[in-house]
């Protein structure tokens, strides 16, 4: 659905829009979807990666990040399986398919994708969900600008080189 790929499109165009009236320091959400331009005051801005099981099987609480990261000028976006989802029968079933089976991914969680504009980190993050953590990091290193934290079925949280000291 363009709930898949259009939001970060419209959080670019947000920001474009945004930067022609002249603002440097703001942020654009929809969703998943995040830009954080220029500061929050003297300090970059802090975002939240979401654990995508803190609150149990069922839903989650109000602050339960599990890593913070520093960001300016960059899209910070997320797709998981916690958001949209219905418990039937003990299993899971959630929004994003695997369009090899039809069925949702199982193998992933959560994926949060850094890029330099919202709608790349939009292509990546569900792109990644599907492939899952191995085949998924080796696709973003192919990106120029971009980077990901994956958490898989395990709960094992994988993170891109260009992350590693920085959450």
């Amino acid at each position: 659905t363009l709930g898949g790929i259009a939001k970060g499109l419209i959080v670019d165009r947000a920001v474009a829009q945004l930067r022609a009236a002249g603002l440097t320091d703001f942020l654009v959400r929809a969703g998943g979807d995040l830009y954080a331009a220029g500061r929050h005051g003297d300090r970059p801005w802090r975002v939240g990666i979401q654990d995508p099981r803190a609150g149990g099987q069922e839903g989650r609480s109000a602050d339960t990040s599990f890593a913070l990261l520093s960001l300016e000028n960059s899209a910070f976006n997320t797709s998981g399986d916690y958001e949209r989802f219905v418990i039937e029968g003990g299993k899971r079933y959630h929004h994003i398919l695997d369009p090899r089976t039809g069925y949702p991914v199982a193998h992933t969680r959560s994926v949060t994708v850094l890029a330099p504009t919202s709608f790349l980190a939009d292509t990546l993050d569900t792109a990644v969900f599907v492939l899952g953590a191995e085949e998924g990091l080796k696709l973003v290193a192919n990106v120029p600008g971009a980077e990901a934290v994956i958490v898989d079925a395990d709960n094992r949280v994988h993170v891109s080189p260009g992350l590693k000291g920085r959450l």
